[in-house]
């Protein structure tokens, strides 16, 4: 699934990321032991493609699709 991301940023519970349309969804670190796992340093080091979001360091993906999935929407 192909989506057009503008925006991509983290907190201390979860990762988020804001569409083209203006809808934001997150996934929570809880929901991944590796993520969970992590530091905050850790976490905010990642890169992303028009795929998902990579943190080569913990060997962890999510795509953008499973974003939408798994529908942990914000309004």
């Amino acid at each position: 699934m192909n989506m057009e991301i503008v925006k991509i940023w983290i907190d201390n519970e979860a990762v988020y990321i804001q569409n083209s349309n203006g809808e934001i969804f997150n996934e929570r670190f809880a929901d991944y032991p590796r993520l969970r796992t992590a530091n905050q340093t850790q976490r905010a080091h990642f890169e992303y493609d028009n795929i998902g979001i990579h943190w080569n360091d913990l060997d962890e993906d999510l795509s953008y699709a499973g974003f939408i999935k798994n529908s942990h929407q914000q309004n």
